[in-house]
């Protein structure tokens, strides 16, 4: 899955609520979840360019574009 847009300084509970929601249109429960989680994982740890979260399994890599 590849979402663009701008990247936001800080993931806000809210950011992360639209992200999931998005998400939630071409993820399964499970995926679902494991994208959450990686999300979480990336607001607390900080948002950049050439971050990789890995959960479970799931990898999320944040790409400046």
């Amino acid at each position: 899955m590849l979402l663009s847009g701008e990247l936001p300084d800080v993931l806000t509970e809210a950011s992360v609520a639209e992200l999931v929601d998005l998400a939630a249109a071409i993820l399964d429960a499970d995926e679902l979840v494991l994208f959450h989680d990686c999300l979480r994982t990336l607001s607390t740890e900080g948002m950049r360019a050439g971050r990789r979260v890995e959960v479970e399994g799931a990898v999320l890599t944040v790409y400046e574009g």
